[in-house]
């Protein structure tokens, strides 16, 4: 039951991270979205314990990677959220 419990968050982390891929390259979301990037962070995490759970640390290393570049994505995408434009407004980001 608990190989079953890994086997499914592996599914859902590599689903999150193929259907952020799929919506990018069909136009729905830019690559810079916010979704974009929490899919792919959020994929990235639970493929790192999957791949923990079968000690398949090489990929997980991979994967560790992909969550910190992901999640610095987030982190750009906060701070480009924050910057007021030139006419004192807030600039609004496109998801």
């Amino acid at each position: 039951m608990q190989d079953y419990m890994y086997s499914v968050l592996g599914t859902v982390g590599a689903a999150l991270i193929l259907l952020g891929f799929y919506r990018t390259s069909i136009g729905q979301w830019k690559n810079k979205s916010f979704w974009y990037e929490l899919d792919n962070t959020l994929g990235a995490l639970l493929l790192v314990i999957y791949q923990i759970h079968l000690r398949a640390y090489i990929s997980g290393l991979l994967n560790v990677v992909w969550a910190i570049v992901a999640f610095r994505g987030l982190t750009a995408f906060a701070d480009r959220r924050r910057i007021p434009s030139k006419s004192g407004r807030r600039r609004r980001g496109r998801t």
